[in-house]
């Protein structure tokens, strides 16, 4: 017998399998399934109780890099006790804040040598990066980097289809960070997304948007924890059990820093430091999508996970008044992502970008740099590197996880190719619950204030409607995109089907003879 949850997506309990059966009537034995398990909105890891769940938090959301990175900076140069951090890339001379210098920049801060010098103060510092042999990586380069610094780095080895992708800071114990972008030169942003950056290597790069999260109070245990889980599992792996830590933040802390609900959710590796791995982040989304009542956005780099598709097309199905808004990419960096997002389109029912325009529930959507120089119009693809959900405003998250396979539960793009079994990322996500309403608003506003173009005024629905405001916006950029001289209010435009940068502006009815067009 198998029992699902409520949006039949998720598998609760498993009974064993009957084959042989001699008497008519067969009994079975209860199953018992906690119910907070099955339904509500906190995680629990197939138990009763909330998971790393504390409401003694101080929240900042980081929108875009340029925010995110001065502040880290700014922690690691007050850094006293130890520095750790978990990353994907790092590249040994990415360059995080600069200064102005008359129309330019000058770069101010390189990353590595904030590291170093923390650590030549007596600051512990110790990294972990990922190492795998299918998608590149910077360990060897920066291990040597750091090779007669007092700084520890150490590598997570993945050699399949899954990475150590979870990108956290750590800050005496007092601080923690839950970062979005890798720590490479073409990442580098701010929220103006403009075209052709200097701070943006190498010239010409794609803009790119992202969104961080920084928490002070009980989270940052937890941030920590994970950390030492990490450290831990690479040292029985790698150094013979040598080096082993322990978190220094107390769980509880001995006195709260704000009044914030935060709980962090992770994926975890199976056969790691736990054998079954954990799917968190995947629990939290299922059930918040579940429990959605008036609007579900969301804000990914992919969408082709299959069982976050179902549960959309599920949820939707039973709340007709429900709207879901999503904002992803036209050009995913992963080859073959590109054709899964389109199917995903497919299996909601849209197959052209006039289906997004007119769809009662449901709108895809991309963002877009633009600008006029010298009489030539120039427009270029915003890349959303974000991993943000945002439910009745009543729930968020941000992390880490994309709504792929290998973020949220294995790698089902490729069921049936290969066993997937143990194909899951290590990722991390911080969610803010029904108390932090304040802070998921703002989250809300800064973020469609960008998209939108409305920064300065309030937003409001059209009649009474999210998804039509982003309609609206969507067709008013088509049209004003159509005039003699052409422009975008904010970045939105319809998804489109098609491949090329070219062939996805044509494919929304829109003449480019005379633009600039930038991959």
């Amino acid at each position: 017998m198998l029992v699902k949850d409520v949006l039949g997506v998720s598998e609760l309990k498993r009974t064993d399998k009957y084959t042989i059966v001699s008497k008519t009537l067969k009994d079975m034995e209860d199953i018992i399934i906690p119910r907070n398990w099955a339904e509500g909105w906190y995680v629990t890891l197939g138990g009763s109780r909330k998971s790393r769940f504390t409401d003694d938090n101080q929240v900042e959301v980081l929108v875009d890099n340029q925010i995110e990175l001065e502040s880290v900076v700014e922690s690691i140069e007050k850094a006293q006790s130890h520095i750790y951090l978990t990353q994907f890339e790092f590249e040994t001379d990415f360059t995080a804040t600069f200064t102005s210098e008359g129309d330019g920049f000058r770069p101010q801060s390189v990353l590595t040598r904030n590291f170093q010098e923390a650590a030549e103060r007596g600051v512990d510092v110790k990294i972990i990066l990922n190492e795998n042999l299918a998608v590149p990586d910077s360990f060897s380069q920066m291990e040597e980097f750091f090779q007669d610094s007092p700084v520890e780095i150490r590598e997570f080895k993945s050699h399949g289809l899954h990475v150590m992708h979870a990108k956290t800071l750590v800050i005496d114990g007092e601080e923690a960070y839950v970062i979005g972008s890798p720590f490479k030169k073409d990442y580098w942003d701010s929220a103006q997304h403009r075209i052709h950056d200097s701070r943006r290597k190498p010239l010409g790069v794609r803009p790119v948007h992202d969104v961080s999260i920084k928490l002070k109070g009980g989270a940052v245990y937890h941030v920590e924890e994970f950390f030492c889980q990490m450290w831990n599992y690479i040292t029985q792996e790698e150094y013979h059990g040598q080096g082993k830590i322990e978190p220094h933040t107390r769980n509880p802390v001995s006195s709260p820093a704000g009044k914030t609900p935060v709980q962090i959710v992770r994926s975890v590796t199976p056969e790691t430091f736990t054998g079954d791995g954990e799917l968190g982040i995947f629990e939290g989304y299922r059930k918040a999508f579940a429990k959605a009542q008036q609007f579900i956005y969301l804000e990914n780099q992919f969408l082709t996970n299959k069982s976050i598709i179902k549960a959309l097309k599920n949820v939707m199905n039973g709340n007709h008044d429900l709207e879901v808004i999503v904002v992803m990419n036209e050009n995913p960096d992963n080859p073959g992502y590109k054709r899964w997002q389109n199917q995903c389109l497919k299996k909601m029912g849209i197959t052209t970008f006039q289906d997004i325009l007119d769809h009662p529930q449901i709108g895809f959507f991309t963002l877009w740099s633009t600008r006029c120089e010298k009489e030539k119009f120039r427009i270029q693809p915003i890349y959303v590197h974000t991993k943000v959900a945002i439910v009745d405003d009543i729930w968020a998250t941000v992390g880490t996880a994309n709504l792929d396979g290998s973020s949220l539960t294995y790698v089902n793009e490729l069921e049936g190719v290969f066993d997937m079994e143990f194909h899951r990322n290590m990722e991390m996500n911080a969610i803010l619950h029904q108390n932090s309403g304040e802070e998921i608003v703002k989250l809300r506003n800064t973020l469609w204030g960008e998209h939108l173009g409305t920064e300065d005024a309030p937003i409001t629905g059209a009649d009474n409607s999210w998804l039509k405001l982003w309609q609206k916006v969507a067709n008013k950029n088509l049209r004003s995109l159509k005039q003699s001289k052409p422009y975008m209010n904010g970045q939105i435009l319809p998804y489109s089907s098609e491949d090329s940068v070219e062939d996805q502006l044509k494919g929304l009815n829109l003449e480019t003879r005379d633009w600039d067009i930038l991959d």
